[in-house]
């Protein structure tokens, strides 16, 4: 009998053990953030974060199992991706893979799009950019916390140019035009929202070769629990919805609705 007792209190000892284990290998909140001026990626409206990513990443959490995802909104790319460094998200999008942030950041493979790098300069001051080297007489900038991982691109630009680093696109932008700088990096999203939305198309101009084609992916902190609790279950959300080509889908959605919204605030100036 008393072998018999103590055999009873050890299975429910395992079966409380295996309730505690389950709870802490679920994700009921997951908290996302991402750059807050690349549309039709993400944006602000109306001060919410709205876009294909916002969306993607929320079709992708919840078919993971994820029951709410909250975004918090970060007043540069470079906040947001510092705050996630420091666990205060769980998640960053539009992230490209750099060694440096990979010490941080917990990358969902694969990646769920992909942006050019655009090489910005100042009406009629174009150039021929045929060879990397082609930049290195040259003045540039770009933002903090810009990546072009690992590629050749991004160790000549580790090596052989010395970037100043803006603290934000509007620094970025008047420093080009007020020529402290020659040229400007920035992705496509950002740089073309950018222009569209300071009416900079007489003022700016892109040179014709883009240096750069950078992957983006989903990545949790690693200070996150929630990486551990459906890190694969997500990862097979992203492939499923590469299959279905859903990113894109949405950036037509979007696309659509950003161009609109940018129409209605230049109509309001």
């Amino acid at each position: 009998m008393r072998n018999l007792k103590l055999f009873l209190i050890a299975l429910t000892m395992l079966g409380a053990l295996a309730q505690v284990n389950a709870h802490a290998q679920t994700c009921e909140k997951l908290i996302v953030t991402g750059p807050p001026n690349s549309p039709p990626s993400s944006w602000l409206m109306n001060g919410k974060m709205v876009g294909a990513s916002v969306d993607l990443v929320t079709r992708v959490a919840n078919g993971a199992g994820v029951k709410k995802v909250e975004t918090k909104i970060y007043p540069t790319w470079n906040d947001a991706l510092e705050a996630t460094y420091r666990g205060e998200t769980d998640l960053i999008f539009s992230a490209a893979w750099s060694i440096d942030r990979a010490r941080y950041l917990n990358y969902i493979q694969p990646p769920y799009a992909s942006q050019f790098l655009y090489v910005v300069v100042r009406k009629g001051h174009t150039f021929p950019l045929l060879k990397y080297e082609d930049l290195a007489s040259k003045k540039g900038a770009a933002v903090k916390g810009e990546a072009y991982g690992d590629s050749k691109f991004g160790q000549y630009v580790e090596k052989n140019l010395n970037l100043t680093r803006a603290n934000s696109l509007d620094e970025l932008f008047d420093m080009l035009l007020e020529g402290k700088i020659d040229f400007a990096f920035g992705y496509e999203n950002t740089v073309t929202s950018k222009v569209f939305s300071s009416n900079l198309a007489s003022k700016v101009e892109y040179i014709s070769t883009f240096p750069y084609e950078a992957e983006t992916y989903f990545a949790f902190s690693k200070r996150s629990k929630c990486y551990e609790a459906i890190a694969k279950a997500f990862a097979a959300e992203v492939v499923k919805a590469s299959r279905e080509y859903s990113y894109f889908q949405l950036m037509k959605k979007y696309r659509i609705i950003a161009d609109e919204s940018e129409l209605e605030k230049t109509k309001g100036k």
